[in-house]
Protein backbone atom coordinates (compact mmCIF):
# COMPACT_ATOMS: atom_id res chain seq x y z
CA UNK A 1 0.00 0.00 0.00
CA UNK A 2 1.39 3.41 -0.97
CA UNK A 3 1.68 6.24 1.52
CA UNK A 4 -1.16 8.16 -0.13
CA UNK A 5 -3.38 5.07 -0.16
CA UNK A 6 -2.58 4.38 3.48
CA UNK A 7 -3.44 7.96 4.39
CA UNK A 8 -6.76 7.74 2.58
CA UNK A 9 -7.66 4.55 4.47
CA UNK A 10 -7.30 6.29 7.84
CA UNK A 11 -10.23 8.35 9.03
CA UNK A 12 -9.41 11.10 9.69
CA UNK A 13 -5.96 11.41 8.08
CA UNK A 14 -3.23 13.42 9.79
CA UNK A 15 -3.14 16.97 8.38
CA UNK A 16 0.66 17.13 8.39
CA UNK A 17 0.81 20.53 6.66
CA UNK A 18 -1.10 22.11 9.55
CA UNK A 19 1.36 20.70 12.08
CA UNK A 20 4.38 21.74 10.03
CA UNK A 21 3.11 25.33 10.08
CA UNK A 22 2.64 25.15 13.86
CA UNK A 23 6.12 23.80 14.50
CA UNK A 24 7.77 26.20 12.05
CA UNK A 25 6.21 29.10 13.94
CA UNK A 26 7.69 27.66 17.15
CA UNK A 27 11.05 27.21 15.44
CA UNK A 28 11.40 30.55 13.67
CA UNK A 29 9.72 32.95 16.09
CA UNK A 30 9.56 33.66 19.81
CA UNK A 31 7.36 31.32 21.84
CA UNK A 32 4.30 32.90 23.54
CA UNK A 33 4.89 34.70 26.82
CA UNK A 34 3.36 31.78 28.73
CA UNK A 35 6.66 29.94 28.27
CA UNK A 36 8.73 32.65 29.97
CA UNK A 37 8.66 30.88 33.32
CA UNK A 38 10.00 27.77 31.58
CA UNK A 39 13.29 29.34 30.57
CA UNK A 40 15.17 26.94 32.85
CA UNK A 41 14.08 24.08 30.54
CA UNK A 42 14.74 25.90 27.27
CA UNK A 43 16.79 22.93 26.04
CA UNK A 44 13.81 20.62 26.62
CA UNK A 45 11.48 22.93 24.71
CA UNK A 46 14.05 23.01 21.91
CA UNK A 47 14.05 19.22 21.79
CA UNK A 48 10.29 19.05 21.31
CA UNK A 49 10.45 21.56 18.45
CA UNK A 50 13.33 20.10 16.44
CA UNK A 51 12.28 16.50 17.06
CA UNK A 52 8.72 17.27 15.91
CA UNK A 53 10.09 18.78 12.69
CA UNK A 54 12.26 15.69 12.27
CA UNK A 55 9.19 13.46 12.64
CA UNK A 56 7.28 15.50 10.05
CA UNK A 57 10.11 15.45 7.49
CA UNK A 58 8.39 12.95 5.12
CA UNK A 59 5.60 15.49 4.61
CA UNK A 60 7.92 18.24 3.35
CA UNK A 61 9.70 18.46 -0.03
CA UNK A 62 12.52 20.46 1.60
CA UNK A 63 14.39 19.96 4.91
CA UNK A 64 12.39 21.39 7.80
CA UNK A 65 15.63 22.04 9.70
CA UNK A 66 18.19 23.21 7.07
CA UNK A 67 21.86 22.13 7.36
CA UNK A 68 23.00 25.60 8.44
CA UNK A 69 20.47 25.59 11.28
CA UNK A 70 21.55 22.11 12.32
CA UNK A 71 25.14 23.29 12.69
CA UNK A 72 24.10 26.38 14.61
CA UNK A 73 21.83 24.45 16.95
CA UNK A 74 24.42 21.74 17.54
CA UNK A 75 26.91 24.41 18.63
CA UNK A 76 24.25 25.91 20.91
CA UNK A 77 23.62 22.57 22.60
CA UNK A 78 27.33 21.94 23.16
CA UNK A 79 27.74 25.38 24.74
CA UNK A 80 25.33 24.23 27.44
CA UNK A 81 27.76 21.50 28.53
CA UNK A 82 29.10 21.93 32.05
CA UNK A 83 32.92 21.65 32.28
CA UNK A 84 32.61 19.08 35.07
CA UNK A 85 29.98 16.86 33.45
CA UNK A 86 26.37 17.08 32.41
CA UNK A 87 24.48 19.83 30.60
CA UNK A 88 22.64 22.93 31.75
CA UNK A 89 19.01 23.45 30.82
CA UNK A 90 19.32 27.04 29.63
CA UNK A 91 22.01 29.50 28.52
CA UNK A 92 21.17 31.49 31.65
CA UNK A 93 22.60 28.64 33.73
CA UNK A 94 25.94 28.66 31.91
CA UNK A 95 28.40 30.72 33.93
CA UNK A 96 31.87 32.01 33.03
CA UNK A 97 34.66 29.52 33.59
CA UNK A 98 35.93 31.33 36.69
CA UNK A 99 32.55 30.75 38.34
CA UNK A 100 32.24 27.08 37.39
CA UNK A 101 35.61 25.73 38.55
CA UNK A 102 37.68 25.91 41.70
CA UNK A 103 40.78 24.14 42.99
CA UNK A 104 40.29 21.70 45.85
CA UNK A 105 43.50 21.65 47.96
CA UNK A 106 42.46 18.42 49.69
CA UNK A 107 42.17 16.36 46.51
CA UNK A 108 44.51 18.61 44.50
CA UNK A 109 42.03 18.63 41.61
CA UNK A 110 39.74 21.15 40.00
CA UNK A 111 36.11 20.66 40.99
CA UNK A 112 32.78 22.26 40.15
CA UNK A 113 31.98 25.53 41.89
CA UNK A 114 28.37 25.46 40.64
CA UNK A 115 27.44 21.76 40.40
CA UNK A 116 23.69 22.42 40.63
CA UNK A 117 23.61 24.13 37.22
CA UNK A 118 23.98 20.80 35.39
CA UNK A 119 20.93 18.56 35.72
CA UNK A 120 20.05 15.06 34.61
CA UNK A 121 17.02 16.01 32.48
CA UNK A 122 18.93 18.62 30.47
CA UNK A 123 21.74 16.13 29.89
CA UNK A 124 19.39 13.52 28.49
CA UNK A 125 17.64 16.03 26.24
CA UNK A 126 20.99 17.42 25.06
CA UNK A 127 22.07 13.98 23.80
CA UNK A 128 18.68 13.44 22.14
CA UNK A 129 18.91 16.87 20.47
CA UNK A 130 22.34 16.00 19.10
CA UNK A 131 20.90 12.77 17.70
CA UNK A 132 18.04 14.59 16.00
CA UNK A 133 20.36 17.27 14.57
CA UNK A 134 23.04 14.87 13.30
CA UNK A 135 23.55 14.52 9.56
CA UNK A 136 24.59 11.60 7.41
CA UNK A 137 25.04 8.28 9.18
CA UNK A 138 25.56 10.06 12.50
CA UNK A 139 29.09 8.98 13.46
CA UNK A 140 29.96 12.49 14.64
CA UNK A 141 26.76 12.99 16.65
CA UNK A 142 28.50 13.07 20.05
CA UNK A 143 31.73 14.73 18.96
CA UNK A 144 32.38 17.45 21.53
CA UNK A 145 30.57 15.62 24.35
CA UNK A 146 32.83 14.85 27.28
CA UNK A 147 31.93 11.20 27.74
CA UNK A 148 34.14 10.51 30.74
CA UNK A 149 33.13 13.54 32.77
CA UNK A 150 29.45 13.10 31.96
CA UNK A 151 29.36 9.44 32.99
CA UNK A 152 31.42 10.19 36.11
CA UNK A 153 28.97 12.95 37.03
CA UNK A 154 26.03 10.62 36.37
CA UNK A 155 27.38 8.03 38.83
CA UNK A 156 27.40 10.68 41.55
CA UNK A 157 23.66 11.24 41.06
CA UNK A 158 22.75 7.67 42.03
CA UNK A 159 21.70 6.99 45.62
CA UNK A 160 22.40 3.82 47.55
CA UNK A 161 18.83 2.63 47.00
CA UNK A 162 19.41 2.72 43.23
CA UNK A 163 17.34 5.83 42.49
CA UNK A 164 18.69 8.95 40.78
CA UNK A 165 18.44 12.57 41.80
CA UNK A 166 18.27 15.61 39.54
CA UNK A 167 21.29 17.70 40.56
CA UNK A 168 24.29 17.77 42.88
CA UNK A 169 24.30 20.51 45.51
CA UNK A 170 27.31 22.65 46.38
CA UNK A 171 28.29 20.28 49.19
CA UNK A 172 27.98 17.19 46.98
CA UNK A 173 24.57 15.99 48.15
CA UNK A 174 22.05 14.52 45.71
CA UNK A 175 19.00 16.73 45.31
CA UNK A 176 15.66 15.91 43.69
CA UNK A 177 13.03 13.25 44.33
CA UNK A 178 13.33 9.54 43.72
CA UNK A 179 11.60 10.06 40.43
CA UNK A 180 11.19 7.33 37.80
CA UNK A 181 11.76 9.96 35.13
CA UNK A 182 15.32 10.48 36.37
CA UNK A 183 15.88 6.72 36.21
CA UNK A 184 14.77 6.72 32.57
CA UNK A 185 17.01 9.63 31.65
CA UNK A 186 19.95 8.03 33.44
CA UNK A 187 19.41 4.94 31.25
CA UNK A 188 19.35 7.15 28.12
CA UNK A 189 22.67 8.77 29.07
CA UNK A 190 24.27 5.41 29.91
CA UNK A 191 23.14 3.86 26.63
CA UNK A 192 24.11 6.84 24.46
CA UNK A 193 27.60 7.23 25.96
CA UNK A 194 28.40 3.55 26.42
CA UNK A 195 28.58 3.46 30.20
CA UNK A 196 28.47 -0.33 30.20
CA UNK A 197 31.47 -0.73 27.91
CA UNK A 198 35.09 -1.49 28.68
CA UNK A 199 36.05 -2.14 32.29
CA UNK A 200 32.73 -0.58 33.37
CA UNK A 201 34.53 1.82 35.71
CA UNK A 202 32.25 4.59 34.41
CA UNK A 203 29.07 2.55 34.88
CA UNK A 204 26.55 3.14 37.64
CA UNK A 205 25.04 0.38 39.80
CA UNK A 206 22.64 -1.27 37.36
CA UNK A 207 21.42 -3.94 39.78
CA UNK A 208 20.49 -1.27 42.34
CA UNK A 209 18.55 0.68 39.69
CA UNK A 210 16.66 -2.45 38.62
CA UNK A 211 15.80 -3.19 42.24
CA UNK A 212 14.54 0.38 42.73
CA UNK A 213 12.29 0.05 39.68
CA UNK A 214 11.06 -3.35 40.84
CA UNK A 215 9.94 -1.90 44.19
CA UNK A 216 7.78 0.67 42.38
CA UNK A 217 5.13 -1.74 41.08
CA UNK A 218 1.90 -1.23 43.01
CA UNK A 219 -1.01 -3.44 44.06
CA UNK A 220 -2.99 -2.58 40.90
CA UNK A 221 -0.17 -3.57 38.56
CA UNK A 222 0.94 -0.05 37.66
CA UNK A 223 4.27 1.61 38.36
CA UNK A 224 4.74 4.57 40.68
CA UNK A 225 7.29 7.34 41.13
CA UNK A 226 8.99 5.14 43.71
CA UNK A 227 8.03 2.55 46.31
CA UNK A 228 4.69 3.10 48.11
CA UNK A 229 3.49 5.87 45.80
CA UNK A 230 0.45 6.03 43.49
CA UNK A 231 0.56 4.15 40.18
CA UNK A 232 0.81 6.29 37.06
CA UNK A 233 1.18 5.35 33.40
CA UNK A 234 3.80 8.05 32.80
CA UNK A 235 6.01 6.46 35.45
CA UNK A 236 5.17 3.04 34.00
CA UNK A 237 6.54 4.11 30.63
CA UNK A 238 9.69 5.53 32.22
CA UNK A 239 10.26 2.31 34.15
CA UNK A 240 9.76 0.06 31.12
CA UNK A 241 11.84 2.29 28.81
CA UNK A 242 14.68 2.47 31.35
CA UNK A 243 14.76 -1.33 31.58
CA UNK A 244 14.57 -1.65 27.78
CA UNK A 245 17.58 0.65 27.42
CA UNK A 246 19.49 -1.38 30.02
CA UNK A 247 18.77 -4.44 27.88
CA UNK A 248 19.88 -2.61 24.71
CA UNK A 249 23.18 -1.66 26.34
CA UNK A 250 23.82 -5.09 27.87
CA UNK A 251 27.41 -6.05 26.89
CA UNK A 252 26.84 -9.74 27.63
CA UNK A 253 26.20 -11.52 24.28
CA UNK A 254 24.91 -14.56 26.18
CA UNK A 255 22.35 -12.57 28.17
CA UNK A 256 18.73 -13.69 28.18
CA UNK A 257 16.66 -11.36 25.95
CA UNK A 258 14.85 -8.65 27.90
CA UNK A 259 16.39 -9.89 31.13
CA UNK A 260 16.22 -6.48 32.79
CA UNK A 261 12.56 -6.01 31.87
CA UNK A 262 11.78 -9.34 33.47
CA UNK A 263 13.97 -8.59 36.49
CA UNK A 264 12.60 -5.09 37.03
CA UNK A 265 8.85 -5.77 36.73
CA UNK A 266 7.53 -8.33 39.24
CA UNK A 267 4.32 -8.96 37.28
CA UNK A 268 4.35 -7.99 33.62
CA UNK A 269 0.77 -9.27 33.02
CA UNK A 270 -0.48 -7.03 35.86
CA UNK A 271 1.30 -4.02 34.36
CA UNK A 272 -0.17 -4.74 30.93
CA UNK A 273 -3.63 -5.00 32.51
CA UNK A 274 -3.13 -1.62 34.20
CA UNK A 275 -2.00 0.06 30.96
CA UNK A 276 -4.77 -1.39 28.79
CA UNK A 277 -7.38 -0.22 31.27
CA UNK A 278 -6.26 3.37 30.88
CA UNK A 279 -8.12 3.46 27.54
CA UNK A 280 -11.82 4.21 27.81
CA UNK A 281 -14.71 5.49 25.75
CA UNK A 282 -14.84 9.26 25.31
CA UNK A 283 -18.40 10.49 25.73
CA UNK A 284 -17.94 14.25 25.49
CA UNK A 285 -20.41 16.64 23.94
CA UNK A 286 -19.94 18.21 20.53
CA UNK A 287 -19.02 21.48 22.22
CA UNK A 288 -15.63 20.78 23.78
CA UNK A 289 -15.37 24.30 25.15
CA UNK A 290 -18.17 23.59 27.60
CA UNK A 291 -16.66 23.54 31.09
CA UNK A 292 -19.53 21.36 32.36
CA UNK A 293 -18.66 18.31 30.26
CA UNK A 294 -15.66 17.21 32.36
CA UNK A 295 -17.64 14.93 34.66
CA UNK A 296 -18.92 12.84 31.75
CA UNK A 297 -15.37 11.92 30.74
CA UNK A 298 -14.35 10.25 33.98
CA UNK A 299 -14.40 6.47 33.54
CA UNK A 300 -17.82 5.37 34.77
CA UNK A 301 -17.98 3.03 37.78
CA UNK A 302 -19.62 0.24 35.78
CA UNK A 303 -17.90 -0.26 32.43
CA UNK A 304 -18.54 -4.00 32.21
CA UNK A 305 -21.10 -3.65 29.38
CA UNK A 306 -18.51 -1.86 27.21
CA UNK A 307 -16.27 -3.68 24.77
CA UNK A 308 -13.39 -2.29 22.75
CA UNK A 309 -14.66 -4.39 19.84
CA UNK A 310 -18.09 -2.75 19.98
CA UNK A 311 -18.83 -1.17 16.62
CA UNK A 312 -20.55 1.73 18.38
CA UNK A 313 -17.28 2.91 19.94
CA UNK A 314 -16.15 5.90 17.93
CA UNK A 315 -13.57 7.53 20.16
CA UNK A 316 -11.36 6.48 23.07
CA UNK A 317 -9.04 8.49 25.26
CA UNK A 318 -6.34 7.50 27.71
CA UNK A 319 -5.71 8.68 31.22
CA UNK A 320 -2.69 8.19 33.47
CA UNK A 321 -4.43 7.27 36.71
CA UNK A 322 -7.79 6.01 37.89
CA UNK A 323 -10.70 8.46 37.63
CA UNK A 324 -8.80 11.06 35.59
CA UNK A 325 -9.74 12.81 32.35
CA UNK A 326 -8.43 11.70 28.96
CA UNK A 327 -5.25 13.53 28.00
CA UNK A 328 -3.29 13.63 24.74
CA UNK A 329 0.04 12.80 26.34
CA UNK A 330 -1.31 9.66 28.00
CA UNK A 331 -2.09 8.17 24.63
CA UNK A 332 1.69 8.27 24.19
CA UNK A 333 2.72 7.14 27.69
CA UNK A 334 0.43 4.11 27.55
CA UNK A 335 1.01 3.14 23.93
CA UNK A 336 4.77 3.63 24.34
CA UNK A 337 4.93 1.32 27.35
CA UNK A 338 2.76 -1.32 25.69
CA UNK A 339 4.89 -1.14 22.55
CA UNK A 340 8.06 -1.83 24.53
CA UNK A 341 6.33 -4.75 26.22
CA UNK A 342 5.39 -6.17 22.82
CA UNK A 343 1.66 -5.62 23.34
CA UNK A 344 0.80 -2.84 20.88
CA UNK A 345 -2.01 -4.99 19.49
CA UNK A 346 -3.99 -4.43 22.70
CA UNK A 347 -4.58 -0.78 21.78
CA UNK A 348 -7.62 0.02 19.67
CA UNK A 349 -5.82 2.36 17.30
CA UNK A 350 -8.65 3.80 15.22
CA UNK A 351 -10.79 5.29 18.02
CA UNK A 352 -7.61 6.43 19.82
CA UNK A 353 -6.47 8.27 16.67
CA UNK A 354 -9.91 9.79 16.31
CA UNK A 355 -9.81 11.23 19.84
CA UNK A 356 -6.46 12.93 19.20
CA UNK A 357 -7.24 14.17 15.70
CA UNK A 358 -10.84 15.25 16.26
CA UNK A 359 -10.80 16.39 19.87
CA UNK A 360 -7.35 17.64 20.94
CA UNK A 361 -5.85 18.63 17.58
CA UNK A 362 -6.00 22.42 17.29
CA UNK A 363 -7.09 24.37 14.24
CA UNK A 364 -3.69 26.15 14.09
CA UNK A 365 -1.80 22.87 14.45
CA UNK A 366 -0.39 21.07 17.43
CA UNK A 367 -2.35 19.26 20.11
CA UNK A 368 -3.88 20.41 23.38
CA UNK A 369 -3.86 18.60 26.70
CA UNK A 370 -7.65 18.27 26.79
CA UNK A 371 -10.38 18.83 24.17
CA UNK A 372 -11.03 22.52 23.61
CA UNK A 373 -7.69 23.68 25.03
CA UNK A 374 -4.81 25.55 23.35
CA UNK A 375 -1.85 23.64 21.90
CA UNK A 376 1.48 23.55 23.70
CA UNK A 377 4.82 22.14 22.55
CA UNK A 378 4.78 19.27 25.06
CA UNK A 379 1.36 17.87 24.17
CA UNK A 380 1.86 18.75 20.50
CA UNK A 381 4.93 16.53 20.43
CA UNK A 382 3.37 13.73 22.45
CA UNK A 383 0.42 13.67 20.08
CA UNK A 384 2.73 13.02 17.13
CA UNK A 385 4.65 10.45 19.19
CA UNK A 386 1.40 8.64 20.00
CA UNK A 387 0.28 8.54 16.37
CA UNK A 388 3.67 7.22 15.22
CA UNK A 389 3.89 4.65 18.02
CA UNK A 390 0.40 3.24 17.55
CA UNK A 391 1.13 2.83 13.82
CA UNK A 392 4.15 0.62 14.57
CA UNK A 393 6.13 -0.71 11.62
CA UNK A 394 3.29 0.22 9.28
CA UNK A 395 3.98 3.88 9.96
CA UNK A 396 1.65 6.85 10.31
CA UNK A 397 1.40 8.51 6.86
CA UNK A 398 3.28 11.80 6.96
CA UNK A 399 5.52 10.84 9.90
CA UNK A 400 8.81 9.01 10.23
CA UNK A 401 8.89 5.64 11.96
CA UNK A 402 9.33 6.00 15.71
CA UNK A 403 11.64 4.53 18.36
CA UNK A 404 9.60 4.22 21.58
CA UNK A 405 12.70 3.61 23.74
CA UNK A 406 14.11 7.08 23.11
CA UNK A 407 10.92 8.91 22.07
CA UNK A 408 12.53 10.08 18.82
CA UNK A 409 12.30 9.04 15.18
CA UNK A 410 13.83 5.70 14.25
CA UNK A 411 16.27 7.61 12.03
CA UNK A 412 17.48 9.76 14.92
CA UNK A 413 17.84 6.67 17.12
CA UNK A 414 19.89 4.96 14.41
CA UNK A 415 22.22 7.97 14.19
CA UNK A 416 22.68 7.88 17.96
CA UNK A 417 23.48 4.16 17.80
CA UNK A 418 26.07 4.85 15.09
CA UNK A 419 27.58 7.65 17.17
CA UNK A 420 27.72 5.34 20.16
CA UNK A 421 29.71 2.81 18.14
CA UNK A 422 32.06 5.49 16.84
CA UNK A 423 32.64 6.98 20.29
CA UNK A 424 33.64 3.59 21.69
CA UNK A 425 36.20 2.77 19.00
CA UNK A 426 39.69 2.95 20.59
CA UNK A 427 41.10 4.79 17.60
CA UNK A 428 38.68 7.66 18.14
CA UNK A 429 39.20 8.02 21.89
CA UNK A 430 42.25 10.23 21.51
CA UNK A 431 40.58 13.57 20.87
CA UNK A 432 39.49 16.12 23.44
CA UNK A 433 35.83 15.08 23.21
CA UNK A 434 36.65 12.14 25.47
CA UNK A 435 39.26 13.85 27.60
CA UNK A 436 39.30 13.20 31.32
CA UNK A 437 41.94 15.78 32.17
CA UNK A 438 41.45 18.83 34.35
CA UNK A 439 40.65 22.23 32.89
Amino acid sequence: MTTSAAAESLDPPLDAARHIRYWQRCFHSVLPHHYTSNDSIRLTLGFFIISALDLLTPSSPTPLVPPEDRTRLRDWVLRLQHPHGGFCGSPHHVLPHALTTKFDPDTKTYVARDPSNANIAATGFALLCLGVLAEGEGSDTFRGVDRVRTLTWLKKLQREDGSFGEVLTDDGRISGGRDMRYCYIAAIIRWALGGAEGDRSLDFNVDALVAHIRRAQTYDGGMSESSMHESHSGYAYCAVAALALLDSADPDPQAIPNRYIHAGIPSIPSLIHFLVNRQFVYVGSDDDNDDDNDASNHPLPDMSPLSMSDAAIQMTGFNGRLNKLPDTCYTWWNSGALSLLGESNLINREPARRFILEKTQHRIGGFAKHPGGPPDVYHAYMGLAALATMAGAEGEPGLRLFDPRLCVSADAAARMAKAREAMLRPAENTDDSNSDGDD
